[in-house]
């Protein structure tokens, strides 16, 4: 990219997953494009679920207010 620029059929995408501590099982998937910040994709992965959550953990990008 640095040489030739941005090439224009190719476009990042972001595999969101949400992951069961206890057995390792991935419970909610979401693909976003890039542009989508990772604090508005967590309550779409999280609302669905039948279980009860206790703790989130996850890395910096979803430290806001509303997550």
């Amino acid at each position: 990219m640095k040489k030739h620029g941005v090439e224009k059929r190719r476009t990042w995408r972001k595999l969101h997953l949400a992951v069961d501590v206890d057995t390792h099982e991935v419970i909610a998937a979401k693909v976003t494009r890039v542009n989508i910040g990772d604090a508005k994709v967590l309550p779409t992965l999280l609302a669905p679920q039948r279980r009860s959550i206790s703790k989130v953990s996850a890395d910096g990008a979803y430290d806001t207010r509303e997550c």
